[in-house]
């Protein structure tokens, strides 16, 4: 069948077509023509007004922001539907098309496309199609280089993730200065007033506290007038961001003190746009994040077309994600989420450290967001295919389609036959090992196995260029994570030489886009004042003129030296990991001695959690808390506890309390209990750091495994139980500090001897069973892997499995 456009089919529509009649003919085998035609029959492309008898029907409001990219998939006896809103809405009928048909961009570039063969192509469809999410953006923190910018913009395309309605978010406050320079220039009453001056707390070029005196009814007046001329000069612009920018800054006037919160004065100014616009231009929006110190929900009505994109990051004032979204909502915003995937100065592409590394999270969060009323989506990620590419794609297939989250394993699956064909099976190794969801810990054996499961995917797929090239990528990847770890753990003159090598091979690397080679070139040197790049080989200089710079590309000898030195320097650790219940009771009836005193005392960060033992009921449970002690931090909110009894059949919390502001003060904070028995203790403190001290002699124990690590300051010294039989101490470490000792107080084994974070496995002499052991003076985690996994300070505060302490109680 002919691929069939309208007579003066826009250009975009004629390379959909022409893109159509393209991967037809190569699944196909045959040649498929693009004609001009009134669509009675062939393969119809275009939009409602290209096509209006073939749109009746469908509903189609094509100057609706909201649904232009609407679109029919109908198959008929002479015919093929493929009609849209518009443009955009017809090209994701021709990409949706050719995924039904078996078609598949899973990363960016050729080498992650998959064309199938199907000689004989036949379909039966009638899909009416739109997206969950209004708008969907998956895009690079730290933009696209010299090499991915055409890719990416493909497989975006491809994916369908690309929005009809552009949605603009970006801190806007700096670009409204440079437009307005003469202005502000001549009303510096306009620019906050801090420390009793009118000034910038940043520069105009975005970097910094750029903030207003928003109570100035003359800037709020200028900013008005200044979307408007945005608006007369871009009429086919969908938004005008009225986001503050970055940080601090804010006015300390008293009339902008009398506005409310900083939240409040933020949506004042969007309001004021968002009048202006509508009444003006109709269907415009206005874009603002829900973000850092405008985060929390304002007290005032926000204007229907202003849009607010929820960060799920730099919430400020103690409040849940799921907070900010109701308490925006109850204001009447619309809500987006302004969601991280990939950030690279955080997850630096290593595995399992993003979000969109674990599919789990991508195939909740997504439904989730949607179900609370999120209908907008912006995602910062990154060029890092090797360890997020899975989760990216999925994430443009949910957000499209809410239903895909439900088939996670098929897609996955899908994505394994199709790429790497006989070697899905250790593949599907690989990724498992990658996925966020399974906690992969950055180690000399997780790097091994990576190796291992490739080598063994190119042992069976020996001869399939088209497969060994992707697994190549992926050997190329593991080389970086393996590179990364050196440079992690080296110091001196080897950091230096460790961090040239990892630029040098994620450079010349580049062009796979496994890794985001531009972010990690221009600011991993900015992060890290111990090593350096030297003059005439920084990110900027082009290839010709720089010695850190090389292309050439990687033959098949350096890919199987690569993997066999890469299994010989990453031994794996086999340890076995025992189960333990979280039944847990005081060990008291073991009898034990600690070989050294120890203590949970101090200050922590974060999300904490300790298991305590109540022996009589009602108990007040009376603490001393002191919050706030990161004097930078203290905008985050009262330190919030939560007080569990595992005999409150609800799993209801039995007491709260969220009394204590973040002011570096101590306070008394009790909770009461009407149980006895083993209750669990949570608090959570926005990270800005915490005092909490318990009543002496209170059994307290803290947990640390795979699930659920504990997360001390400072250097910390612990004991721990080793049951009756064990004969190895195993677990993980993600730090070269302290040391075990056995039941005697006996070095039994120095972290020294380790090179990093990995696995550790300690023999158990005899006679050293049955008795507890310490960790002294170490710093950072420890898992705990083949005994029981809680720690406590003491013998006389240690809580243990019911069925460790029944059996060798014995």
């Amino acid at each position: 069948m002919p691929v069939v456009v309208a007579d003066g089919a826009s250009q975009a529509l004629q390379a959909a077509a022409a893109d159509l009649a393209d991967y037809l003919g190569r699944i196909a085998g045959a040649q498929f023509e693009v004609t001009v035609g009134d669509g009675a029959s062939g393969i119809v492309v275009g939009t409602a007004a290209d096509f209006p008898a073939l749109a009746e029907g469908a509903g189609f409001e094509p100057d609706h922001a909201l649904k232009r990219e609407d679109y029919i998939l109908r198959s008929e006896a002479d015919r093929l539907l493929l009609i849209g809103a518009t443009d955009t809405a017809a090209e994701h009928a021709v990409w949706d098309l050719l995924w039904r048909l078996g078609y598949r961009q899973y990363f960016p570039g050729e080498r992650w496309e998959i064309v199938p063969s199907v000689p004989d192509l036949s379909i039966d469809a009638d899909a009416s199609e739109a997206p969950a999410y209004h708008a969907r953006r998956i895009w690079y923190g730290y933009g696209t280089w010299d090499y991915n910018s055409e890719p990416y913009a493909q497989w975006c395309l491809r994916n369908r993730a690309r929005s009809g309605m552009a949605l603009s978010t970006g801190h806007s406050y700096g670009r409204t200065i440079r437009a307005n320079a003469e202005e502000f220039a001549a009303h510096p009453e306009y620019y906050s007033l801090i420390d009793g001056e009118r000034r910038l707390a940043g520069t105009v070029d975005g970097s910094g506290n750029i903030k207003f005196c928003i109570s100035n009814p003359g800037l709020r007046e200028l900013v008005v007038q200044h979307a408007l001329r945005y608006f007369e000069e871009n009429p086919d612009a969908d938004s005008i961001s009225m986001d503050p920018s970055d940080g601090g800054g804010w006015c300390e006037c008293e009339d902008c003190a009398a506005m409310g919160s900083v939240t409040d004065r933020a949506l004042t100014l969007a309001n004021d746009v968002a009048a202006a616009i509508t009444e003006r231009y109709g269907d415009k929006y206005v874009g603002m994040y829900a973000y850092s110190e405008h985060s929390p929900p304002p007290n005032i009505r926000a204007h229907p077309h202003v849009i607010i994109s929820v960060a799920t990051s730099f919430i400020r004032g103690g409040y849940t994600l799921d907070q900010l979204i109701e308490g925006w909502q109850a204001q009447g915003a619309t809500i987006g989420m302004r969601e991280y995937l990939g950030v690279n100065v955080w997850d630096r592409d290593l595995p399992g450290r993003a979000r969109g590394s674990n599919l789990d999270y991508v195939t909740t969060s997504i439904p989730d967001f949607h179900a609370k009323g999120a209908r907008f989506y912006s995602a910062e990620s990154s060029d890092n295919w090797g360890p997020n590419g899975l989760g990216y794609y999925i994430a443009a297939r949910t957000l499209w389609d809410l239903d895909e989250a439900q088939r996670k394993d098929e897609l996955v699956a899908r994505f394994l036959s199709d790429c790497f064909g006989a070697a899905a099976g250790p593949m599907g190794e690989f990724y498992a090992l990658i996925d966020g969801a399974n906690k992969p810990l950055l180690c000399r054996d997780l790097i091994g196995r990576m190796y291992r499961s490739l080598d063994d995917a190119r042992e069976a797929v020996a001869g399939d260029e088209a497969v060994i090239g992707r697994i190549n990528d992926l050997v190329l990847y593991t080389r970086y994570v393996e590179l990364y770890l050196d440079y992690s753990v080296a110091a001196g003159d080897a950091r230096q030489q460790a961090f040239e090598d990892l630029i040098r091979h994620a450079y010349r690397m580049r062009e796979t886009m496994m890794v985001h080679s531009k972010a990690l070139y221009r600011d991993l040197v900015n992060r890290d004042k111990a090593v350096s790049i030297p003059e005439g080989a920084e990110w900027s200089v082009a290839e010709a003129d720089n010695p850190w710079k090389e292309s050439t590309a990687f033959g098949e000898a350096e890919f199987a030296a690569l993997i066999a030195d890469g299994i010989t320097a990453n031994p794996t650790v086999e340890i076995e990991a025992v189960q333990f219940s979280n039944e847990l009771v005081p060990a008291a009836p073991l009898g034990l001695e600690a070989p050294v005193a120890g203590s949970l005392g101090g200050s922590v960060r974060g999300r904490q959690v300790r298991y305590l033992w109540i022996d009589e009921a009602p108990a007040e449970l009376a603490l001393q808390v002191t919050g706030g002690l990161i004097a930078h931090y203290r905008d985050r909110g009262n330190v919030q506890f939560e007080l569990y009894a595992d005999a409150e059949v609800t799993l209801e919390p039995v007491a709260t309390d969220a009394s204590v502001p973040p002011d570096g003060e101590e306070r008394a904070v009790v909770l009461q209990t009407p149980y006895t028995g083993l209750h669990r203790l949570e608090w959570t403190d926005g990270n800005d750091m915490t005092r909490v001290v318990l009543p002496e002699g209170t059994p307290v124990t803290v947990r640390s495994d795979l699930e659920q690590s504990m997360r001390l300051q400072g250097r910390w010294t612990l004991v721990f139980y080793v049951p009756k039989g064990t004969q190895s101490v195993g677990g993980y470490t993600n730090s070269a500090s302290g040391e075990v000792l056995n039941a005697d107080g006996e070095v039994a084994y120095s972290f020294a001897e380790m090179d990093g974070a990995g696995y550790f496995a300690v023999p158990v002499p005899e006679g050293q069973d049955g008795r507890l052991w310490a960790m002294r003076s170490c710093s950072g985690q420890r898992m705990l892997m083949t005994v029981p996994p809680y720690f406590a300070a003491s013998a006389d505060t240690l809580l243990l499995p019911r069925e460790v302490v029944e059996a060798d109680a014995r």
